[in-house]
């Protein structure tokens, strides 16, 4: 036990953690497959989102644009549906008008930023404005709802008990990690967010690499968006608001750097989940609104200070590798 490596585990420990406490706090409320079943759906959408944006992360970039680009995308599959007939057919022509839309919106995110050299955030917060807007033009700024059979389904049937948003979460986020750490363009990635000058003098293609991880953001929160107003049945300018501020949370809370070449997609699932499981906690427990917030910077304060020890770690093992072999 003196050489365990609490903080190699320090993720599963605080989620093994929550709960054991919330089935002792709450054992009929939180011991069942609904609640679990819940508390996953409930973060499906940040999962989907956060899978694509790590890309954006682990390059040194950022998106302030998920949350209006995942209302602009739920808008786009709704009007596209309803303008084609609101069949099944229909639906899919939906799915994938959003798909390209975000796809777009990445691809131009990531031209303007490689081109022109201008910082991702001040991209990326012009942008948001410019979805929203377009959001609000395709709705004339009102709520669409849509109760197409083939597109509620998207959001609530149900498989073993889960519903399909976190079979969709699942899918992504093994995509994503087996892009990132089996294929070679996950390497260039990780080189390009810890060196992007020594990449590119190695031969990597740091301008296309980066493209690319805009892209995959984009689809992956056009995804989110599909999803999300397939929950709700509905969409309209105000779908995803909040999104922004979730994704780089559960990122950062997953160990994800914010300044590139650090972090795993699995870490940064856990940062979601993390972020379900207090939230459904705190409701259990009916904790005031007013308290939740307190006690959600709290744990989230404790998770990081757990990932900081793991980098720490890390770090003086490395060094002392180094001082053997130059011994």
């Amino acid at each position: 036990m003196k050489n365990f490596n609490w903080s190699k585990y320090s993720k599963p420990i605080i989620l093994v953690a929550f709960i054991v406490v919330l089935s002792i706090l709450r054992p009929k409320a939180f011991l069942s497959l609904d609640n679990f079943s819940n508390v996953l759906w409930s973060v499906a959408v940040i999962g989907i989102m956060v899978s694509g944006s790590i890309f954006v992360f682990l390059i040194g970039g950022i998106d302030l644009s998920i949350a209006t680009l995942c209302a602009f995308s739920a808008v786009v599959v709704v009007s596209v549906t309803h303008m084609l007939g609101d069949t099944p057919v229909a639906v899919i022509a939906g799915v994938l008008a959003a798909l390209v839309v975000g796809a777009l919106a990445g691809a131009i995110h990531g031209i303007i930023i490689t081109t022109f050299k201008i910082p991702a955030f001040l991209v990326t917060f012009a942008t948001q404005s410019i979805f929203l807007g377009l959001a609000m033009v395709f709705t004339n700024n009102k709520i669409v709802s849509c109760t197409v059979p083939a597109f509620t389904a998207i959001g609530a049937f149900k498989i073993l008990g889960f519903p399909l948003p976190v079979y969709f979460m699942v899918i992504i986020a093994l995509i994503s990690w087996y892009i990132l750490r089996k294929t070679v363009y996950g390497r260039y990635v990780y080189a390009v967010g810890g060196n992007p000058t020594a990449s590119e003098i190695s031969g990597i293609n740091v301008k296309l690499a980066s493209i690319v991880c805009y892209v995959l953001s984009g689809l992956t929160t056009a995804l989110g968006g599909i999803v999300l107003a397939s929950m709700t049945q509905q969409a309209s300018s105000s779908t995803g608001a909040g999104y922004t501020n979730d994704v780089i949370t559960a990122a950062v809370i997953g160990g994800v750097s914010l300044l590139g070449g650090e972090g795993t997609v699995p870490g940064a699932i856990f940062g979601a989940v993390l972020m379900g499981l207090l939230n459904n906690g705190l409701n259990l427990m009916s904790v005031p609104s007013t308290h939740a917030g307190l006690v959600k910077g709290l744990v989230i304060v404790v998770a990081v200070a757990f990932d900081a020890m793991q980098h720490a770690d890390q770090s003086r093992k490395k060094v002392k590798k180094v001082k053997k072999a130059s011994a």
